[in-house]
């Protein structure tokens, strides 16, 4: 069973990657609709409503946190990204929800992780 999920992983880390793509795109398009709502460029039917701001706002503070992982996974040395992924989980799970280092789309593959060890 923790072989299938190790095999897993890689595949899922992809699909966090392409999500934070999409969700950053949604966000930037959520930001575009209330700027252009201020100025009255487009109709009222078309500007974002309060859930959808609060979405883009939340993903908006993952983008500090994604570059560093992305910086990381990128650079060729061995053992960097998953050093990086260890102390990142090590120090969220430490202080808590006062810090966050992940990404949330990593943070839920990592948080699935933890719940099948237990």
């Amino acid at each position: 069973m923790k072989l299938r999920e190790f095999i897993r992983l890689p595949r899922r880390v992809l699909w966090a990657f392409v999500m934070e793509g999409v969700d950053t795109t949604r966000m930037l398009d959520v930001f575009r609709r209330h700027g252009t709502g201020k100025l009255r460029l487009t109709p009222a039917h078309r500007k974002p409503t309060q859930e959808e701001l609060d979405a883009a706002i939340e993903q908006l503070k993952d983008i500090p946190r994604f570059l560093p992982f992305f910086v990381v996974v990128l650079v060729p040395v061995p053992g960097v990204t998953e050093s990086y992924a260890l102390v990142a989980i090590t120090l969220e799970k430490w202080l808590g929800d006062r810090f966050r280092l992940l990404p949330s789309r990593f943070q839920h593959i990592f948080d699935k992780e933890k719940g099948n060890d237990e």
